[in-house]
């Protein structure tokens, strides 16, 4: 299994899309969270499993909730960098301007 480390951005991410179910309904918000967790730990167990979106970025769907999780491998480290969890009608360039400011 690989270690999973996510970027402060992603952690605002999920701050940000928690708030907004919770927002909609009481507890969405922690369901969320546990679908995204759930999402997290399969990728680190199968992380070659999900599809390449841009270059070396995969993207795995979220359960339940229409989002996608972006990451990439850092195979030398055995290390899985989360770089956004986005709603899945947002524009994907944001990914990409991320990935341009981590290299």
């Amino acid at each position: 299994m690989y270690k999973v480390k996510l970027l402060p951005i992603t952690r605002v991410d999920l701050q940000k899309a928690k708030k907004w179910y919770n927002e909609q309904r009481a507890e969405l918000g922690e369901e969320f969270k546990q679908e995204v967790n759930k999402e997290i730990d399969r990728i680190g167990t199968y992380p070659l499993h999900y599809q390449t979106k841009y270059k070396e970025i995969r993207v795995s769907y979220v359960t339940r909730f229409p989002y996608g999780i972006f990451y990439f491998i850092e195979e030398d480290k055995k290390q899985i960098i989360i770089i956004g969890v986005l709603h899945t009608k947002r524009n994907p360039n944001i990914i990409q301007k991320r990935v341009q400011k981590q290299r």
